[in-house]
């Protein structure tokens, strides 16, 4: 039975998604942002990512994501999608640790997978896998 068969509001009226339900909405967005600390700064940053069972997994080139995975940093990453004209949206924030991934195998699997960087795509060629260890998501109610 999914987690998702009664809803639940938090403090602020918003609806509690259940586990199913961010993961199904994960599985749906292909952009999101990665979040992590750098240099004793928190940073922030998009990624064009997919879901591969419970993680998250994303393409990038040599830089400040690619370094995090190496040194099996926590990391979240969220999604949202939010509808200006009926005021609803909703938000899901996946938290885990970053690593990458140099297993072939794997490799392969998540070449066949819809992540498609916008921004220099011949650069990108290192996958970073985030093991989702805790997951949570709101949702707007129309009329809440």
């Amino acid at each position: 039975m999914s987690d998702d068969t009664h809803e639940v509001r938090d403090w602020a009226g918003l609806e509690v998604l259940g586990v199913d339900a961010c993961y199904d909405r994960i599985r749906h967005a292909h952009i999101g942002r990665i979040g992590f600390v750098e240099a004793g700064e928190v940073l922030v940053l998009p990624v064009n990512m997919a879901l591969d069972g419970h993680h998250v997994v994303f393409r990038t080139g040599h830089g400040s994501k690619l370094s995090a995975a190496a040194m099996g940093s926590p990391v979240c990453v969220e999604v949202d999608d939010w509808d200006d004209f009926s005021h609803t949206g909703w938000s899901v924030v996946a938290r885990g640790l970053a690593e990458h991934v140099l297993d072939d195998e794997a490799i392969a699997r998540y070449e066949t997978l819809p992540v498609r960087p916008w921004s220099s795509p011949e650069l990108r060629h290192q996958w970073v896998r985030v093991t989702v260890e805790e997951i949570s998501g709101r949702q707007i109610v129309v009329g809440a």
